[in-house]
């Protein structure tokens, strides 16, 4: 038995939310808008949405419904919201994610699409990623893996990727999305082990046909930057890491960023994206883009020295 958590709230506290669902235990996280539109437009901030978190059976309900009462009440909203309990059979749950997920086109090359569904009429040509949902983040919903591919997409514009490291790699989305658009190779690395299993499964699902995957494409474990260097880095990561990885780690991203080469950064919340940024030129690199989506920034910079 699966038991499923529904209640309303800001989309603004999507990452908030969404963070501490998955910390108590939620095998996904999913976001209904509550209107006539859907929740991830990138051109509309909704006030309200209906938050949704799965749980297996033996969780203790009490302690995940005081657990979001109380940062509800944190960030400022009432902490008398109804928080309403379903019971789904497990053949149900099987099934249940798939009504959520619909082929998701991004910038002018790229398509994310769930493995159950096919491209829509007009979309056929796209370089299509198949992601599924899985406990790993990245299916490209969220805004900042959705800025980041649409940002590697521009790079990729403007010249090759070369070689490229994806560090918190997740789902592996990014990665995926990079050697689609040219890279010359990838290295993915994460910290937690089921986001390498699933990253790895899904750069074979994805890129089996790349001319020399096995050589071209890898993901492992770990919690510091490999020294490179690589051409392109991106990292959606939290802040903290962001700056710990530009100021403070033995391997810092100018050691792994090749002269010339770009760094991609995601993971910050708006009013954090002038910090980061500001620490990134301390340590040798200059802005090229600085996008703000929905309650994120989203950081280009380039490695001068």
């Amino acid at each position: 038995m699966i038991y499923e958590l529904c209640f309303v709230a800001p989309q603004r506290l999507d990452g908030p939310l969404s963070d501490l669902l998955t910390d108590l235990g939620s095998m996904g996280v999913v976001l209904e808008d509550i209107g006539n539109k859907a929740v991830f437009s990138p051109l509309v901030h909704f006030e309200r949405c209906r938050f949704k978190g799965y749980f297996e059976q033996e969780v203790d309900r009490l302690r995940v419904e005081v657990a979001i009462r109380a940062l509800l009440l944190q960030q400022g909203e009432r902490g008398d919201s109804e928080l309403q309990w379903l019971a789904l059979q497990d053949e149900d749950w099987q099934n249940h994610w798939k009504r959520y997920f619909r082929p998701l086109p991004i910038a002018a090359r790229l398509l994310v699409l769930p493995s159950w569904l096919q491209p829509p009429p007009g979309m056929e040509e796209r370089l299509i990623i198949r992601i599924d949902p899985e406990m790993a983040f990245g299916s490209g919903n969220h805004e900042t893996t959705r800025g980041c591919l649409e940002m590697l997409e521009w790079v990729a514009d403007q010249g090759p990727l070369g070689t490229l490291l994806d560090m918190g790699t997740g789902s592996g989305i990014l990665l995926i999305g990079a050697m689609l658009l040219g890279a010359a190779s990838g290295l993915g690395v994460d910290i937690d082990p089921i986001a390498v299993e699933v990253s790895t499964r899904n750069c074979r699902l994805n890129l089996a046909e790349l001319p020399g995957m096995a050589e071209r494409v890898a993901v492992e474990q770990a919690d510091s930057l490999p020294p490179g260097p690589f051409q392109t880095v991106v990292a959606n990561i939290l802040a903290p890491d962001l700056i710990h990885f530009l100021a403070a780690t033995p391997v810092r991203f100018a050691d792994c960023v090749a002269l010339g080469g770009h760094l991609l950064l995601a993971g910050m919340l708006r009013e954090q994206g002038a910090e980061v940024e500001q620490v990134a030129q301390q340590h040798g690199f200059a802005t090229i883009r600085h996008e703000l989506v929905a309650e994120w920034s989203i950081l280009l910079l380039r490695r001068e020295g």
